[in-house]
């Protein structure tokens, strides 16, 4: 039975292990002649919400989302180099939920993301996106673990 991966969503989060992760998206797409999905999900942390009478305006949150888009964009053009499609997407939420959502939406047929390898009492604490993604995705999951 031939994998047919059209379209391959990429959650990024602009750490150090990013770059990475998204060379290793664009190489399978080019190699299956797919679609790149470039997502950055961003949200305000628990905490800051449940202070009494938080509030940021609308341009802030416009800010956040066109720095995303921008810095997003910045990866895009290296692969479009490689004469891969690609497409930059930037959601607010919580991560794992938008990533979820969004492979729904976008109808992807594979999700490349980074796990930072945690374990013990840091991985308890901090949890892991990866970790949810791969439990509820509704497509198949790679998971690119980098040498630290």
């Amino acid at each position: 039975m031939p994998i047919n991966v059209r379209r391959i969503l990429v959650p990024v989060d602009f750490s150090d292990h990013a770059e990475p992760i998204i060379e290793w998206a664009a190489h399978l797409a080019k190699e299956h002649d797919s679609e790149v999905l470039l997502l950055h999900a961003y949200h305000l942390p628990v905490e800051f919400q449940q202070l009494e009478g938080a509030y940021l305006p609308q341009d802030f949150w416009d800010s956040v989302k066109g720095e995303a888009e921008a810095n997003l964009e910045k990866y895009a053009v290296g692969i479009r180099e490689m004469d891969v499609a690609v497409k930059v997407l930037v959601r607010e939420g919580y991560p794992a939920t938008v990533i979820e959502d969004e492979a729904v939406e976008q109808k992807a047929d594979l999700i490349v993301i980074g796990t930072h390898g945690l374990s013990g009492l840091k991985h308890m604490l901090l949890g892991s996106i990866a970790e949810r993604v791969v439990q509820k995705s509704p497509c198949p999951v790679l998971t690119v673990k980098l040498s630290r």
